[in-house]
């Protein structure tokens, strides 16, 4: 799956993207709703099934694992993809790059800022261009730049050129540590479970989405660790929700707790799945 088929910038509603990982979530559990309707804030939406009206509350999971500065891995993935989008702008002004597929590996955990960010996409695009006729239909890879590029030298590990026979988007190398805490879990869902029971709704959820960036990665962590949160379940047992999905979106997995059952793993890993 490409990063291109999810939403990614800044513009987008948070609405959208709630919705966006809704639906399949959904689908993965034999769920065709009647209507989807968006809710007060709280709940995010209700859905109605066979006239029944269930109020779902919608959160997204990210890591609190922290990068160089201790600037926090979800603001390096939005940093990171500002920059995509402004690359995919000024590339426009350079057709000799249509065919050359460039993929990024950064030194540390740590982006250009906004303010260089125009600048390092400028001087991407020119060593680019300046490396064009040297370029093969095989990887060509540098990990020295000259001084007229400072920027490449300040955050750039590697750069990988290639030819290609179509137009693809410069990506990144992008690697941390996948897992997650109760302590994790807890900040991601803390302010969510203050919130009270919407009123004429047979069930409350909270569906917490592990979405498509590396930051809201867990791997296929066993459900009877999330039951070992000793903490975070007891906050669960006197919230207002009637069930609480994790939505693991890129592994269509999905875990439920329940007051009776607690954690349970009700659909496992599917990776063969169109959205």
């Amino acid at each position: 799956m490409s990063t291109s088929d999810f939403p990614s910038n800044r513009e987008e509603k948070q609405e959208e993207r709630e919705l966006f990982y809704l639906e399949p979530f959904l689908k993965r559990i034999d769920i065709k709703p009647e209507h989807i309707e968006r809710g007060e804030n709280p709940p995010d939406f209700y859905i109605i099934c066979q006239s029944n009206k269930i109020a779902i509350e919608v959160t997204e999971y990210h890591s609190q694992c922290k990068g160089v500065g201790g600037q926090d891995w979800r603001a390096v993935e939005q940093e990171w993809q500002n920059i995509r989008s402004l690359f995919v702008e000024e590339r426009k002004q350079y057709p000799i790059l249509d065919n050359v597929h460039g993929f990024l590996f950064f030194k540390e955990l740590e982006m250009p800022t906004t303010a260089k960010q125009k600048q390092f996409v400028t001087e991407l695009l020119k060593f680019g261009v300046s490396q064009y006729k040297s370029l093969k239909e095989e990887e060509s890879r540098f990990d020295s730049f000259p001084s007229n590029y400072p920027l490449l030298k300040k955050y750039l590990k590697e750069l990988y050129l290639e030819k290609v026979h179509c137009w693809i988007i410069w990506d990144r190398a992008s690697a941390a540590f996948v897992g997650t805490s109760e302590a994790e879990i807890e900040q991601c869902v803390l302010k969510k479970l203050q919130t009270s029971r919407p009123q004429k709704v047979v069930e409350s959820w909270l569906l917490i989405v592990s979405g498509a960036y590396m930051s809201q990665q867990i791997g296929l962590t066993p459900f009877e660790i999330f039951n070992g949160f000793v903490r975070l379940n007891k906050r669960l047992e006197s919230s207002s929700f009637d069930k609480i999905f994790f939505f693991q979106y890129m592994y269509n997995r999905i875990l439920r707790w329940s007051h009776d059952r607690q954690w349970e793993e009700i659909k496992p890993a599917c990776f063969a799945r169109g959205h």
